[in-house]
């Protein structure tokens, strides 16, 4: 039998003290050797395998290595995973977070939006405009007003798209869309609301009196006004009822016509004056310029003026021919050879003040033939091509015309005439107006812009404090309405001091107002014909004061039948009346004498 084997320290148990070292057995080395292996193992195993003693080859500790090992891969498989799905979710939702910036967070690029979202315009042709904050190709960019696409009528100036669009009073919606970017496609929508339309303003009742004080008046009014507009005379604040009512008492000057003015939200402006120099009750006979001209002519009826009921003379300073019958410093005028040096304007209003005359200078508007062949650009066109019916007519829709008959008013009121009256205050109608061209026309009807050029030419006047009237067709208060020549009478009784319409008993059709020959019953005609007008003119500021008729046309006219067409007016409560005789002689048998004034 082998002898075991063992091993010894010859020099004794403690080697630090020069001893041998323990003999240790096979078991026990192979016991040290494997647990030095096994270095993971944590030192409280360690500590029990060694108090159990030797253990065999095959024992527990490479079964546990080789079971350990797997679920330690394991470990580090599924962690790895799970890395890589978070970095991949986090990236996810970073470029989602980024897109919702870019699309949702970021500022549109799209801002200056003009007019304004929920604002008004008050003008017909509307800027359509917006700014876009960075580079685009105008080919990126869609743009629509109504729903209709503009983007070829767009202009592009720098960072900026606009279109001007001719839009009707109402609400209106824009968008514009702007494709390519970071940010991908941008669209802005905005709204607004067309107001072209001023509020209206009516001053039905006024009087001036007296202050006592030196060329001072106070004048008491009472007019209406569209509900929501803001109401001022003479500069200060007035009152206005729920309903558009409004009345006053306010201190004026004599020297220059009281302001009542409107304003709507829209910034629509009308304005209406009161002139604040006493009324007349006028009783007149037409002067032609020619007569005028003459002071021989002149004094015989102002000589006739002084022996009857009249009271009042009207002046021919611009007539139907186109002749201005002073000589006007006005380059347009002097330039045609409209203007002519036969009334002395000065020594003519001092000879009618003089003898207490009322003064009243015509200025016929837009029949001008002299105007018309020296500047044909603006007269009435024909589609034919030229000017219309021999360029008789001047086109109403031109500021131009307009600046230049206000040129003759404002030098009459300058000179001390007591008002200006406006005659062919109207379109043509002499012909086939089917092929009329105004070469100045805009998106206004015939009426609007009668109405505008009168509101205009109160403007123009009140700083010179003079009444302004209107002559109008007789038959434009019947059925008929404005005859399609612009002349609505309740508009123009809104913007004048006295209607004058022209109710010559000759000028009506066999039949009219049911009359078998209108001509022939001067006193029933004016009675029909004025009884409209009254009714028209209700609730404004004008008075009527009718042009009466005392020359033949197809009826040689008696002074009985000048007598029943004042008797006729009279009847009706209309005090004042003018006659009219292109020659100037008068039925002075017609007319009450002086002293019955």
């Amino acid at each position: 039998m082998a002898k075991k084997r063992t091993y010894s320290d010859r020099r004794g148990p403690n080697p630090s003290l020069g001893g041998r070292r323990p003999r240790l057995s096979y078991g026990e080395l192979e016991h040290r050797r494997r647990s030095t292996e096994a270095g993971s193992d944590s030192g409280s195993r360690r500590s029990r395998e060694t108090s159990r003693g030797p253990v065999e080859m095959h024992a527990r500790p490479q079964r546990t290595k080789l079971a350990d090992k797997p679920r330690s891969k394991s470990r580090k498989r599924r962690g790895l995973q799970g890395y890589h799905f978070i970095i991949g979710g986090a990236v996810i939702l970073g470029a989602v977070i980024l897109i919702l910036i870019l699309v949702f967070v970021l500022p549109s690029p799209i801002g200056g939006l003009t007019p304004t979202n929920g604002g008004y315009v008050n003008t017909p042709n509307v800027e359509v405009k917006a700014s876009i904050k960075r580079a685009f190709k105008p080919q990126d960019v869609t743009f629509k007003v109504d729903g209709k696409d503009v983007t070829m009528n767009m202009k592009v100036d720098k960072n900026t798209v606009s279109s001007t669009v001719p839009l009707a009073d109402g609400n209106h919606e824009a968008m514009l869309q702007v494709s390519g970017g970071l940010s991908g496609k941008k669209t802005a929508k905005w709204a607004f609301k067309v107001d072209s339309t001023a509020p209206k303003l009516s001053i039905t009742s006024k009087k001036v009196t007296d202050s006592g004080k030196p060329g001072e008046v106070q004048v008491t009014f009472r007019g209406t006004v569209d509900s929501g507009a803001v109401l001022t005379v003479a500069e200060k604040p007035v009152a206005v009822a729920k309903n558009g009512a409004f009345t006053g008492t306010v201190d004026a000057s004599r020297a220059q016509s009281l302001k009542v003015s409107a304003r709507d939200g829209a910034g629509n402006v009308a304005n209406n004056f009161i002139v604040t120099q006493k009324a007349p009750v006028a009783k007149g006979i037409h002067v032609s310029s020619y007569m005028a001209a003459s002071d021989t002519d002149l004094a015989k009826l102002i000589a006739l003026v002084d022996r009857t009921e009249l009271n009042a003379m009207e002046v021919d300073l611009k007539d139907e021919a186109g002749q201005i019958g002073f000589n006007i410093d006005n380059p347009l005028a002097q330039q045609v050879k409209a203007a002519n040096d036969w009334i002395k304007l000065d020594a003519c209003i001092d000879q009618l003040r003089y003898n207490g005359v009322y003064s009243i200078c015509r200025i016929v508007c837009f029949k001008d033939p002299k105007l018309a062949k020296g500047r044909p650009d603006l007269a009435v066109q024909d589609k034919a091509g030229g000017v219309w019916n021999k360029g008789q007519w001047l086109d109403p829709y031109s500021r131009e015309v307009w600046d230049y008959d206000l040129s003759v008013a404002e030098a009459a009121a300058k000179a001390g005439f007591n008002e200006v009256q406006f005659d062919y205050l109207r379109f043509p109608s002499d012909g086939n107006i089917s092929t009329c061209l105004y070469p100045h026309q805009d998106q206004r009807s015939q009426g609007q812009v009668i109405d505008d050029f009168l509101s205009y030419a109160r403007e123009k006047l009140a700083p010179y404090n003079v009444f302004v009237s209107a002559d109008l067709f007789g038959l434009t208060a019947s059925d008929q309405g404005d005859m399609n020549i612009g002349q609505r009478v309740s508009d123009v009784a809104n913007r004048v001091d006295f209607i004058s319409p022209m109710v010559y008993p000759s000028h009506y059709n066999l039949g009219e107002y049911k009359i078998k020959v209108p001509e022939a019953n001067p006193g029933e005609t004016v009675t029909k014909s004025l009884e409209d007008f009254k009714k028209k003119i209700k609730g404004t500021q004008a008075s009527l004061r009718p042009w009466l008729q005392d020359f033949s046309l197809k009826i040689p006219y008696t002074p009985d039948m000048v007598r029943r067409q004042i008797d006729a007016s009279e009847a009706l409560g209309i005090k004042q009346w003018l006659l009219w005789d292109p020659n100037c002689t008068y039925s002075e048998s017609a007319l009450k004498p002086a002293n019955q004034k």
